[in-house]
């Protein structure tokens, strides 16, 4: 540049040679960095892609009857640039689909390439939507999740969102299994967003999901859903539970909550009404977690069944706290104790085997620790260590205070008595399994882990069958059978810590028959009223799910298989 050159010209120079540098670098970028973005936006402009849902896996129970399916439905959807008099198209659409003109119309003026105007409608309504014959409108198929039984064992299963991404129960816990793999189709568009009519159109196919097969068996879910609907009824319960369990391979024959819902229409259910309260709840077992310290008590040799307590005549002072017993008794023997479930003189009993080894067999049974059932959202409950313990905790936590368990841990516990002594942990899925059937995983049952010995749960299951034949739990007997268990009523802790005089949870735990049990069964009420004895709440939903139990097994009562055997 000369000399001469007026300052003016050599700033508009300086301006160019500046801008021309900041393209070059611009340039550089675009093509080293930018362009496979940039390109990607360019391709969204003229490539349309549609979503290909897989069909879900099959949830079966384990006779491989159908508790969950997948059928097609017609999902209708919009091309807008294709769709000529928006107007009218609205208000005919509107008419059948049952949506707000104004809603389609907005839809239908988007620049865009794919709107969904309505999923998964009924058959009915996909033929209504066809005879309109509007050009730009078409439809696609799309799996929608059925659950043929309805409410039926709902809590297991669980629910699905409009796109069948699992959202409750195994459909959530299994998800990955149940779901498959999505596909597209892809076809191409010009700079009008019509599609190109020589472009060939590309699909890639959905993969279907692999299926269930679980260990309940639906016919033994259904009267059990049944007789516990009744109770929940007949006692105008907040809530209630039941749970029926293979004691030896901890195979779940069916789990039900109360209040329950329809997994078909979930949305409509508030979400107290989903919650899984056999594993989600924990509350304050009350007598029915004596059997944890009747065992520990006689599995360490510091009682017999034949030695005596006094139960005070049902009144006891204990550290400046005063115990009572729903009936007075006086010296009892402590199979007796057990039998007409006294707080004193178990709290007695427990003294002798002390907070140190009465936590141990808390632990060995379970308590405070997940079971590991493959059921989303379980907790632990509550068992706190024995450095925690008041002066008090030993008596209260031996007659089920100051400790919290679930519903499935009472189930894993009582199993344990009836077995012979061994914890076992639940399983509710037996396999997975692809289209053709072929296994890809299996689900063994856990080896169980020894609690007590052998003698000891013999002790025990003899205990608990004279709390049925002539104890709390009377109305549990199912003639011929000779179940046995053991009854809870507890209070509930109210917001300022005190035991309500108005709440309780009742509970009946058990198994049939005694001396050579085949199914436990667990029954819990939240708050039923008037009454709340889990010797007259629950303890009849057991009797009935235990007879039809057995009938439904071809299991003969004793006295029956007796009078046959006479007349042949």
């Amino acid at each position: 540049m000369y000399k001469g050159t007026p300052s003016r010209i050599r700033k508009v120079l300086y301006a160019l040679i500046i801008a021309f540098g900041l393209l070059c670098v611009r340039l550089v970028f675009v093509q080293m960095g930018a362009a496979k973005p940039l390109s990607d936006i360019a391709s969204s402009q003229y490539r349309l892609s549609v979503s290909l849902l897989p069909k879900r896996g099959v949830i079966y129970d384990r006779n491989l009857k159908e508790l969950a399916i997948s059928i097609n439905l017609s999902s209708i959807f919009a091309e807008p640039f294709k769709v000529k008099d928006k107007g009218p198209a609205s208000e005919k659409l509107a008419g059948v689909l049952g949506i707000s003109r104004d809603e389609i119309y907005k839809k239908l003026s988007q620049e865009r390439g794919f709107v969904w105007l309505a999923r998964k409608v009924s058959q009915d309504t996909a033929r209504k939507v066809r005879s309109l014959d509007i050009k730009g409108i078409d439809f696609i198929k799309e799996p929608q999740r059925v659950y043929p039984n309805g409410v039926l064992a709902s809590h297991i299963l669980g629910f699905t969102d409009m796109d069948s991404n699992g959202i409750e129960g195994l459909e959530l816990r299994f998800d990955k299994y149940l779901k498959g793999v999505v596909g597209y189709r892809y076809a191409i568009r010009d700079a009008k967003q019509r599609e190109v009519p020589g472009y060939e159109y590309k699909e890639i196919l959905p993969i279907d999901g692999d299926s269930m097969v679980l260990t309940i068996d639906s016919m033994i879910q259904s009267f059990a859903e049944n007789e516990l609907e009744d109770g929940f009824k007949k006692y105008h319960a907040k809530g209630a539970c039941i749970i029926v369990m293979d004691p030896y391979t901890g195979d779940i024959l069916a789990l039900s909550n109360r209040p329950n819902f329809d997994p078909n229409n979930a949305n409509s259910s508030i979400p107290d009404f989903r919650r899984n309260r056999a594993v989600c709840d924990f509350f304050e077992p009350g007598s029915s977690f004596k059997i944890v310290a009747a065992s520990s008590l006689l599995e360490e040799k510091a009682v017999k069944p034949g030695d005596k307590f006094f139960c005070e005549n049902g009144e006891y002072k204990w550290c400046g706290h005063t115990y009572h017993d729903h009936k007075p008794h006086g010296w009892l023997e402590f199979r007796d104790v057990i039998k007409f479930s006294s707080n004193i003189g178990t709290m007695k009993a427990a003294q002798r085997l002390g907070k140190d080894r009465l936590y141990k067999y808390i632990k060995k049974f379970g308590f405070g620790s997940k079971t590991g059932i493959d059921l989303p959202g379980e907790v632990n409950g509550i068992a706190t260590h024995p450095s925690t313990w008041s002066k008090l905790s030993l008596c209260s936590i031996s007659m089920g205070q100051e400790v919290t368990v679930t519903a499935i841990q009472l189930a894993c516990a009582i199993s344990a008595l009836a077995n012979g002594g061994n914890l076992v942990k639940p399983r509710i899925v037996e396999r997975i399994q692809d289209r053709t059937g072929h296994a890809i995983q299996k689900f063994e049952s856990k080896k169980p882990q020894r609690v007590i010995s052998e003698e000891t749960a013999k002790e025990m299951r003899d205990i608990l069958r004279s709390v049925v034949d002539s104890g709390t739990a009377q109305l549990a007997e199912a003639k011929g059978y000779f179940p046995a268990g053991k009854t809870g009523t507890a209070q509930k802790v109210e917001p300022n810590g005190t035991y309500s005089h108005r709440k309780f949870t009742a509970s009946f735990i058990g198994f049939v028959p005694y001396d050579d049990p085949k199914f436990v069964i667990v029954v819990i009420m939240d708050e039923p009223r008037p009454i709340y004895y889990g010797g007259v709440v629950c303890a009849p939903v057991f009797k009935k799910v235990a007879t039809q139990l057995m009938s439904y097994s071809k299991i003969l009562p004793k006295e029956a298989e007796k009078r046959s055997l006479s007349k042949r």
